[in-house]
């Protein structure tokens, strides 16, 4: 009888692990983006707005605190240039770990104290920002998805905003309960193991692994649009993404960081105030899992439309802010979080869905550089209306007319690129020595 029973166990325990399927592992791949995010973004860049207040409390002056966030953009910025040679050299995941690593190192550098630690800790961290985030991620997903990769792009954006959620209070209280060299330390200490587990489970592409591309299955769509897919981008398309990522970057990198000054201005509480930035930042990483799977579905170009219209129509509700109606200040909240999503989600599926096999790194990077220099030059515009003007409204009407055009852009670039028979949904991989070529399905 007990035999028996061992048999009957044993048949039934081969048919469950026949019908259960594994997870394929490229969404182990999207969960090291979503990882490469959170890491150098969110806690190893973001975090630097948290420390800020602690750091001047110190005797440091307000415009040498802010100095240090305009550092670490334009070291950022600066990395861009050199990012596409950089991941030449190296392999995606060996990469991907340096530029952790060095987002530890700055974070220890500020453990030294004082301003010149400080401007260097900034560099640093903008080291990693810019060769540790949306570049190799972006190149990592292109390698790993072909089907539901709007979806993947979506999950690993997030990690920004999961950052900030979580680590805000951590940070804050360890900062409070023990000191601000502490946070730093805890941070480093995060950062070392983020690029362990980087290490640990990042493949530059499925054949590493003995694997093919997720949705892989669709490889005679491939096949059919290999013919003309290594023609570059024309000069005009080339320069209208960069005009619109430079409104994108100028409104991504501004309209944040004002949003609580906005709301007091208006005539509300602080209480209140808080609270609208809080419910933001959980729509934002709501609205990044959400929009690349609708991207998938529905289109990268509706899409697009979509959530800059939804964007667009947030500035204008600074026009019903008055202090007491609670509806206008939480439409701005809803409409700017879902619609924000755009700047993180809309650049990779660009490029894959414009761009040919072997231009897609350069496209992302000619995209990346000019996002970061609209941040560079747009980041203080809001400050110097609101000295002139007294309050910021007037600056989120500039970043509607500012989305609005980037929205006309868009048009004019897919309608050129239609012309031209360029969009495409192209599948590729780079191979340990970061040259593009095409993945076997």
């Amino acid at each position: 009888m007990n035999d028996r029973r061992r048999i009957q166990t044993a048949e039934y325990d081969n048919r469950r692990h026949k019908t259960v399927k594994k997870p394929h592992y490229a969404w182990v791949i999207c969960f090291a983006g979503l990882w490469m995010i959170l890491c150098n973004m969110g806690v190893g860049s973001s975090m630097l707005t948290i420390y800020l207040p602690f750091i001047e409390a110190q005797g440091i002056s307000h415009s040498v605190g802010s100095s240090l966030l305009t550092v670490k953009c334009l070291f950022s910025f600066l990395t861009i240039f050199a990012v596409g040679v950089y991941y030449r050299k190296l392999s995606l995941r060996l990469g991907m770990c340096i530029a952790t690593l060095i987002g530890a190192a700055g974070t220890l550098v500020y453990c030294l104290g004082g301003v010149p630690a400080y401007y260097l800790g900034a560099s640093l961290a903008g080291i990693a920002y810019g060769a540790g985030t949306v570049y190799p991620v972006s190149l990592l997903l292109a390698n790993w998805f072909r089907k539901d990769r709007g979806l993947a792009v979506g999950i690993t954006s997030a990690g920004s905003g999961v950052a900030t959620m979580l680590f805000s209070p951590i940070v804050t209280s360890v900062i409070v309960r023990h000191s601000l060299r502490a946070a730093f330390l805890l941070q480093a200490a995060f950062l070392t193991a983020g690029a362990g587990q980087i290490w640990l489970i990042v493949r530059d592409t499925p054949e590493e692994t003995g694997r093919e591309i997720y949705g892989g299955e669709a490889a005679e769509t491939a096949s059919a649009q290999e013919d003309g897919q290594d023609a570059p981008l024309p000069r005009s398309v080339l320069w209208m993404l960069a005009v619109m990522m430079l409104l994108n970057g100028g409104v991504g990198f501004s309209f944040i960081g004002h949003l609580s000054v906005l709301s007091i201005g208006c005539g509300y509480p602080a209480e209140v105030a808080a609270r609208t930035v809080s419910l933001f930042g959980m729509l934002m990483v709501t609205g990044k899992f959400l929009t690349g799977g609708i991207a998938d579905r529905i289109g990268t170009k509706r899409c697009s439309v979509l959530l800059l219209t939804l964007f667009f129509l947030g500035c204008l509700c600074v026009t019903g802010m008055d202090g007491r109606s609670m509806l206008w200040l939480t439409l701005l909240a809803v409409l700017l979080g879902f619609g924000s999503s755009v700047f993180n989600v809309g650049p990779p599926l660009w490029a894959a869905e414009l761009s040919s096999r072997p231009q897609y790194a350069s496209t992302m990077r000619w995209m990346q550089l000019f996002y970061n220099l609209g941040g560079i030059a747009f980041t203080a515009v809001p400050g110097m209306i609101a000295d002139r003007t007294g309050e910021y409204r007037t600056s989120y009407y500039l970043f509607a007319a500012m989305v609005a055009v980037s929205l006309l852009i868009l048009f004019l670039v897919y309608r050129e690129a239609s012309h031209r028979g360029l969009t495409q949904g192209t599948v590729f991989c780079v191979s340990s020595d970061s040259k593009m070529s095409p993945c076997s399905l």
